[in-house]
């Protein structure tokens, strides 16, 4: 398929995020696939011999999506697993949950705590077991284990914790890392999941929620279905790709570390449609120049490219069909972590946010692609507040700036220990950190240094926080105003490696997610948001994101989302990829 480009104004990311009219997967596929039918509107397949291709992606951490929380790591692990509901984009550019393994919506009690959950039948595993409700409550129960320690564990923990859903007792198993194993197992056992037979599970929350909010939370992938016995035999190897057992479109069948993954069609995929690629092999490729090169010359059919080459692509006729630029739901920031004495300090955090020309940043640093962001929940979620309320708090103002710093103790700079920031060693993050090097140096006075990794690297310095500052972001999981703030900003949060802590958001964000108003519930949210950024608590928020991809005419089934996409376009639905006849 080919692609217009989308040229990038003030505000184009909103028009991306509500205005775009998207065909999602499930209403191209109206007739079955069975592997052979294209989505509607879409050009003829390629025969099955020509449906390979290859991707451009940085490499993951883990392929264990209970472990995971970066978005490297989820796009894979959506096409080698998938829950009992999954987001599908809708017309007006948000997402929302539909059934995938579940047969249908959940039963909900009367007291509206108990959600009872049907399979569809005969559902099986790559390996020809039968998929069943306990391998769902094994999951859920993973997400919980503090053995595990899922960084998204918070989704399924209560608002009084921090959390979101309220699983019954998965806050007291999520918080029982020094118990025996004994104490762990009794805490196990009464986590509110269980099997009514191989296809009914019930889940018991601990307050009612709405029924939007529980099919969202149950089609990511801290609750994707869990193979313990595979899982016990191998150990850290379990996704390896002769051990891994999987349940979604795709299934690992080569892992080759710092260069590339290859997947295959699993043949016990339940849903349509029926992948019709046979071979779907992504490239793991840091440095998005040399993506843009082996796009050029054929080696790749999709590609990230740097900012700085979208003048090049649109220059180039053939270049410019194939640009396609995604108004992403992400927010980029300097993460800062408040363990250190120094950034502790917020007059230390203000004077490094009011020295941030954010407009001259994108236009010098990004080639004039994304928005100016002193906000953090990004535009296309209801309850974006926009730059207004905090750019004069936060924005750019180099007097404003010195004399925060002057405030902190550190007059033009004067005694300011030198600090790193962490950052992806790709062309448009480089750009970025030394436009903020040399803003920092000039406006204050102090010397930051650039620390240049890879994506494995960069996963393991945040999720370990050893970090003083670091180039990172949100990137929305679903499109709730709860999701870029539980577990990023409350104390202990699965997501806060800055380590935010001030009991003022903590108690905002629990009256916040025990609302049951979804009026109050945005709005009570916006107060956090105002509370976090405020105080620039752990994150100094900078723009809002669109990415810039090349894709090539002959790939159909792309179907981008600002909500879903995360690392490539259309990866929500990978399975709807394949290769156009030429």
């Amino acid at each position: 398929m080919s692609h217009s480009i989308r040229r990038l104004l003030f505000g184009l990311i909103l028009v991306a995020a509500l205005g775009i009219l998207l065909a999602s997967c499930e209403e191209d596929k109206k007739e079955p696939a069975g592997g052979e039918t294209p989505p509607d509107g879409a050009g003829q397949p390629a025969p099955p011999e020509d449906q390979h291709v290859v991707m451009h992606s940085t490499e993951p951490e883990f392929f264990d999506p209970h472990r995971s929380n970066f978005e490297q790591d989820i796009a894979i692990e959506r096409m080698l697993f998938r829950g009992l509901y999954q987001l599908q984009a809708t017309a007006d550019g948000g997402a929302e949950a539909v059934p995938a393994m579940a047969a249908g919506d959940p039963v909900v009690s009367d007291d509206g705590l108990t959600y009872t959950v049907t399979l569809t039948d005969g559902l099986l595993w790559s390996d020809d077991a039968p998929l069943t409700a306990q391998h769902f409550v094994d999951g859920i129960l993973r997400g919980c284990d503090p053995t595990v320690a899922s960084p998204y564990s918070y989704l399924l923990q209560s608002p009084d914790v921090g959390g979101i859903i309220g699983v019954a007792g998965c806050d007291e198993f999520a918080a029982a890392s020094d118990a025996s194993a004994e104490e762990q197992e009794a805490l196990r056992a009464d986590v509110g999941a269980t099997a009514v037979d191989d296809t009914t599970l019930e889940i018991t929350l601990l307050a009612p929620k709405p029924l939007a909010t529980f099919k969202a939370i149950f089609s990511l992938w801290v609750t994707f279905p869990a193979r313990l016995d595979v899982i016990e035999q191998y150990g850290e190897q379990w996704t390896d790709p002769a051990n891994i057992v999987v349940n979604g479109p795709f299934t690992l069948t080569e892992f080759v570390a710092q260069d590339h993954v290859i997947l295959e069609p699993n043949p016990n995929w339940a849903l349509e449609p029926t992948p019709l690629l046979q071979e779907l092999t992504i490239r793991f490729i840091d440095d998005f120049e040399a993506a843009f090169r082996s796009f050029q010359t054929g080696e790749l059919d999709q590609a990230r490219i740097p900012e700085a080459e979208v003048p090049t692509a649109q220059g180039d006729a053939a270049l410019n069909d194939q640009l396609l630029i995604v108004g992403a739901g992400r927010m980029t920031s300097v993460e800062v972590q408040l363990d250190n004495e120094a950034l502790s300090d917020f007059n230390v955090r203000l004077a490094l946010s009011k020295a941030i020309d954010r407009d001259t940043l994108i236009e010098v640093a990004n080639s004039g692609v994304g928005v100016p962001a002193e906000y953090w929940v990004v535009s296309g979620v209801t309850g974006y507040q926009g730059r207004e309320p905090f750019q004069d708090l936060i924005g750019y103002d180099a007097e404003g700036a010195a004399a925060a710093l002057e405030e902190a103790g550190y007059p033009g700079g004067e005694g300011f220990p030198t600090l790193t920031i962490t950052i992806l060693d790709t062309p448009a993050r480089v750009a970025q950190a030394e436009f903020l090097q040399q803003a920092w140096s000039e406006t204050l006075g102090i010397t930051v240094e650039i620390r240049q990794v890879d994506a494995r690297t960069r996963s393991t310095i945040f999720n370990e926080e050893t970090f003083e500052l670091f180039i990172g972001g949100w990137q929305l999981d679903y499109p709730d105003i709860e999701n870029p703030i539980v577990g990023l900003f409350n104390t202990d949060g699965g997501n806060n490696k800055y380590n935010c802590s001030m009991p003022e958001i903590d108690a905002k964000i629990a009256e916040a997610s025990s609302a049951t108003d979804p009026a109050e519930h945005v709005t009570l949210f916006q107060e956090a948001e105002t509370l976090i950024v405020s105080n620039l608590c752990g994150v100094i928020p900078y723009l809002q994101e669109a990415l810039p991809y090349l894709i090539s005419p002959k790939l159909g089934g792309v179907n981008e989302s600002p909500t879903l996409d995360a690392g490539q376009p259309g990866n929500w639905c990978a399975e709807c990829w394949f290769v156009q006849e030429q």
